[in-house]
């Protein structure tokens, strides 16, 4: 019987030493960590602002291996999702982006309604960038809820360290390490190259039309003189302005050099160079992210083009009716 009431008034002792721990806990947390990496800030903020680059570095590997993805590719709206054996469904959303400065994201464990918020502030210093991780969590309840609060400060601030220097050595390890718009730049060496081809010139209104007409020309010549084309049709750009006339010289590919100039279509060659491109998918309307993007990578690599950029058709609107799934590999000689 004595032995009962030992263990009652233990009991006892340890709720009210707990009520009375908790009430001196804070109703609401603030984690804050922070971390300065050799390199530009864009740099660094990519890898926070992307969900798809946080395997490079976030401290929950468990939970990154199981992830989809939904929404933009980065930046607000765009949102990471996984499920957990012990936490269940997860989302995290970023809720607002800043460019170079700032990223919030919202996580919300298991479908419930409550939110923890996490804030990175970004800042060149020097040669450097700082990046500041931190979260709130407002409003615990009393008792238990600041007891979660407690338990959740210890762990994320174990976390938010350990994530912010994975950070580091991963861009450490990778200098120079930027973002594409989710686009892969790829190198390559041409050969020399046989055309028939079809100068003009023509204002943004007309472009459309007059590409069409000069590849007319030119697979009717190539037909007349029974030459076979080859690859896809491209375009390469002398100069363009959508304010006033774009030059242009349209070109299908033949096997060998000739003696042609009819009309407007001529032989030309092409000779061997050293190119960057990539694959741009859509309609023609809103292609220029493939060439602002490859502008950026010129300028981060500080390469110089070496003549006109061109476009290759691989699949447009005279063979694919969804103008989504239309294919152009935009090329950039350089030297």
């Amino acid at each position: 019987m004595n032995t009962v009431k030992i263990l009652v008034s233990i009991l006892f002792a340890s709720i009210i030493g707990s009520l009375a721990w908790a009430f001196f806990l804070p109703s609401s947390i603030l984690i804050s960590e922070k971390v300065n990496i050799y390199g530009p800030v864009e740099q660094v903020f990519v890898q926070v602002n992307n969900f798809h680059n946080w395997k490079n570095w976030s401290p929950y590997n468990d939970s990154i291996l199981l992830t989809q993805f939904a929404g933009p590719q980065k930046g607000a709206g765009s949102q990471m999702l996984w499920n957990d054996k012990k936490e269940g469904r997860s989302v995290q959303t970023i809720l607002e982006s800043v460019e170079n400065q700032k990223v919030v994201t919202e996580l919300v464990f298991n479908d419930q309604q409550n939110a923890a918020k996490s804030y990175f502030y970004f800042q060149q210093l020097g040669d450097s960038t700082e990046v500041k991780w931190e979260m709130k969590v407002e409003d615990l309840s009393y008792p238990f809820g600041r007891f979660v609060g407690y338990m959740i400060k210890k762990g994320a601030t174990h976390n938010f360290k350990k994530g912010l220097e994975k950070l580091k050595t991963f861009l450490q390890l990778n200098p120079g390490l930027m973002d594409y718009s989710g686009y892969e730049i790829m190198k390559e060496n041409t050969e020399l190259t046989h055309y028939l081809s079809y100068t003009d010139s023509a204002l943004m209104s007309d472009l459309s039309q007059n590409t069409k007409l000069a590849f007319q020309s030119i697979y009717s010549i190539a037909a007349k003189n029974k030459l076979t084309p080859m690859g896809h049709p491209k375009t390469e750009w002398m100069s363009y302005n959508p304010q006033a006339y774009s030059k242009f010289r349209c070109l299908v590919q033949i096997g060998k050099e000739v003696k042609i100039k009819e009309q407007k279509v001529e032989y030309y060659a092409a000779n061997a160079k050293n190119v960057i491109w990539l694959k741009y998918v859509g309609s023609y309307e809103n292609s220029a992210i493939g060439w602002e993007t490859l502008d950026k990578y010129l300028a981060n690599n500080k390469l110089q083009m070496a003549g006109f950029p061109y476009e290759e058709y691989v699949s447009g609107p005279e063979n694919e009716a969804d103008t989504l799934k239309w294919v152009t590999n935009i090329y950039f000689p350089v030297k």
